[in-house]
């Protein structure tokens, strides 16, 4: 589990010398000093509190600092003449770009992951989506990649790998997945409302028509679907048109399922 431990006995900067991230705070009577981030694989220097102050890490960036943000916000002219509002907004929208220009090559990737409209039937379920291949959206990064909408440089394919890794990625999969599924089951019903019902059923055997009119009752029963006015009329008169040219007997238990 995560923990952030904070100590002042010497025993513990000893004996925890295996933790990846040791942070030593000042005891403020050096208000003016700065503190530092310094990059470590070794954190057994570290066996007294009296060391300088700053972060101690074994953890290596995967992107580089983008300073450019960093120089916007801290340049005012006078210093602090900017609004706290406009320095907000001025982050918002930074974070707003680079979180598309991470998003963009996923989803131009889940594209390619889509059946082509050729392969989608009216009289057929919709077809699924190809399953996510991390190692072959990475292969696509040196062409499609962030670092055309984004100046932050680094290792993307490492960043990518690790947010594969993680419960957002899973989440965001499930999402689009889910977002995709249906409007593909959407536009195969669009496709079923419009397509030449009689010349489908003709030459058909009684089971094949009986399979047709439940899966249409299905489709205009389902709650889940959100089916446009139009597309559920034509649906209707298909189901109508159907049921009417099978016998009067079937027609009637037909009716009442």
């Amino acid at each position: 589990p995560s923990i952030i431990l904070g100590v002042t006995n010497p025993y513990f900067a000893k004996t925890l010398q295996h933790w990846p991230h040791v942070l030593v705070v000042d005891n403020c009577s050096n208000p003016g000093q700065s503190s530092t981030i310094k990059r470590t694989k070794n954190l057994k220097g570290l066996t007294t509190l009296d060391t300088t102050p700053g972060l101690y890490t074994k953890y290596a960036p995967i992107m580089k600092t983008d300073k450019f943000i960093i120089r916007r916000l801290l340049k005012q002219v006078p210093p602090g003449a900017r609004p706290q509002e406009a320095q907000n907004a001025m982050l918002t929208r930074y974070f707003l770009e680079q979180t598309q220009s991470f998003i963009i090559p996923l989803e131009r990737y889940i594209a390619t992951l889509m059946p082509l409209q050729k392969n989608i039937s009216p009289w057929k379920s919709a077809p699924s989506l190809k399953p996510f291949d991390p190692d072959e959206f990475v292969r696509s990064l040196s062409k499609a990649g962030p670092q055309l909408t984004s100046d932050i440089k680094g290792n993307w394919e490492n960043l990518y790998r690790k947010f594969f890794k993680s419960p957002n990625f899973d989440g965001w999969l499930r999402n689009r997945q889910a977002e995709i599924i249906e409007a593909l089951q959407l536009r195969q019903i669009e496709m079923m409302g419009t397509a030449d019902i009689t010349s489908y059923i003709k030459g058909k055997a009684e089971v094949e028509i009986v399979d047709l009119i439940l899966r249409l009752k299905e489709k205009l029963n389902n709650s889940n679907m959100s089916i446009n006015e139009v597309t559920r009329r034509r649906l209707s008169e298909h189901l109508a048109f159907v049921v009417s040219v099978l016998p009067p007997d079937l027609q009637g238990i037909l009716k009442n399922i």
